[in-house]
């Protein structure tokens, strides 16, 4: 009996031992899962559910929360995968079988709610949308092909223009598979529109009718308006669009640079529509060798750029010399400032934090000093502050503070992502307090331009400047 008593006093210590380490991992295995499934199901998240992998549901937890990555596996992933593509079949099924049809697409605004916003039942919009007639904002491609450049740099010295000269048109993706967000670009695109040509990139004449239906149920204005039927997966335009470069002839040049962030699945549609839009205007399209995003390329106009250094963890066969000479051929960089990226930032994209008012002045992203990047930031202001211009001049910084979130691990909401469009500044807004400082701030810094405030707090990242891409 004594010998049983050890015996399963033994085995009670073990199974107790293995409960201990197993039974914690099973929960935090479970919880993991269990909360990232309410959270697609309880919310609509802007993403191209439509190019997702399971590495890439995997890749975004864990770049949301590294501590998660040791409790992922293939079923908890494929778990979530599936709750994904239930909850967004809608958005599945419009991005791999394209409408093709008046009725399929008012069946498509039915199912997410826009005709309810409308106020329109399925029949009334069908009506519509069969009178509706796209010739007049429809952009009519100049070519059947694109005039290509892949291995070769432009043949005349280049300029990339600053943000803060004339612009002709914007780019800007319209947010057809997130219903939410159709309201936001709206508004985005009728103030674009009161200052340059706005071109808006949507799949095909079905899905124009459908925004052009919006936009006359909402009384705005199409007379500034085009449409390109260019495919892209996703509304960051600024990443992908092509950066519009001019040569020592005055002539136009687009610069299609490699799309790609590393924790995102891959879009190929996107990566591809600075190429289509070559085709659509006529203009030549030289293929950067240098994987980088819009975003992280800003400059004065004059030949300084800045970036983070960012550029050269995603181009490991890139040193900095090499990256300086890619960066004159193809952009006319002259004076090239890295900065240091943010600890364990997504994205590594510079408009997020530092912005040129003028070609001595630069805005800087500034925070309360309990949030994450705090030091990053003022880092980086005081770097810029002792940095010369390349006429000798030291910068002049103006500092503006990002507003405090309930969700400050998600939400880096930024001031600073804002477009300069010739006679306005559009600037974002996220329905807080700080806004009303935010927007003086810039009536301070800019006075001789019109602010517009948009509200992008449905974006937990980017904005203004990140869905939109200027051609000067």
């Amino acid at each position: 009996m004594k010998a049983k008593t050890i015996l399963f006093g033994s085995i009670s210590l073990i199974i107790c031992t293995v409960a201990g380490y197993y039974l914690p991992y099973k929960l935090m295995k479970w919880q993991i899962e269990k909360q990232a499934i309410d959270y697609f199901e309880k919310n609509d998240v802007n993403l191209p559910f439509q190019t997702y992998t399971s590495f890439g549901y995997e890749n975004i937890i864990a770049n949301a929360a590294p501590w998660t990555k040791k409790f992922m596996d293939e079923d908890m992933v494929s778990n979530i995968e599936m709750t994904v593509r239930k909850k967004y079949a809608y958005i599945f099924d419009a991005a791999i079988n394209s409408p093709e049809s008046e009725n399929d697409i008012a069946n498509y605004l039915k199912v997410t709610g826009l005709l309810n916003e409308m106020l329109l039942s399925v029949e009334q919009a069908q009506f519509k949308l069969e009178k509706i007639s796209i010739s007049q904002n429809l952009i009519v491609p100049k070519d059947d092909f694109t005039k290509t450049f892949m291995n070769a740099t432009p043949t005349l010295p280049v300029r990339l223009p600053a943000e803060f000269e004339p612009i002709q048109s914007v780019f800007v993706s319209f947010p057809i598979y997130y219903q939410g967000q159709w309201k936001t670009h709206t508004e985005l695109i009728n103030s674009i529109s009161s200052e340059a040509e706005a071109i808006v990139l949507v799949p095909n004449k079905y899905w124009q009718k459908a925004v052009m239906l919006y936009f006359e149920q909402k009384d705005i204005s199409l007379a500034n308006v085009r449409f390109a039927y260019v495919k892209t997966d996703d509304v960051w335009t600024r990443d992908y669009g092509p950066t519009t470069v001019i040569n020592s002839n005055g002539e136009k040049i687009f610069i299609w640079n490699n799309y790609y962030e590393e924790y995102n699945s891959y879009h190929k549609l996107s990566a591809d529509a600075a190429s289509d839009l070559g085709r659509y205007l006529d203009i030549p399209v030289y293929r950067v060798p240098l994987v980088v995003e819009g975003g992280n390329i800003i400059t004065d106009g004059e030949g300084t750029f800045i970036m983070f250094n960012s550029v050269l963890v995603n181009n490991p066969d890139y040193n900095l010399s090499k990256l300086k000479k890619v960066m004159k051929d193809y952009y006319g960089c002259k004076n090239l400032i890295l900065l240091p990226l943010l600890k364990d930032e997504l994205t590594g994209h510079v408009d997020m934090v530092v912005k040129f008012v003028d070609k001595n002045t630069l805005m800087v992203i500034e925070s309360d000093i309990s949030y994450k990047w705090y030091q990053d930031f003022e880092n980086i202001a005081k770097e810029l502050s002792e940095t010369k211009t390349l006429d000798g001049k030291k910068y002049k910084i103006l500092r503006l503070r990002m507003p405090k979130t309930d969700d400050e691990s998600v939400n880096f909401w930024s001031y600073i992502n804002s477009l300069t469009l010739n006679g306005s500044v559009i600037v974002p807004v996220f329905g807080v307090s700080e806004d009303i400082a935010a927007l003086d701030a810039y009536r301070k810094a800019m006075p001789n331009y019109k602010i517009i405030g948009i509200n992008f707090s449905n974006y937990p990242v980017g904005s203004v400047h990140c869905q939109t891409k200027e051609m000067y």
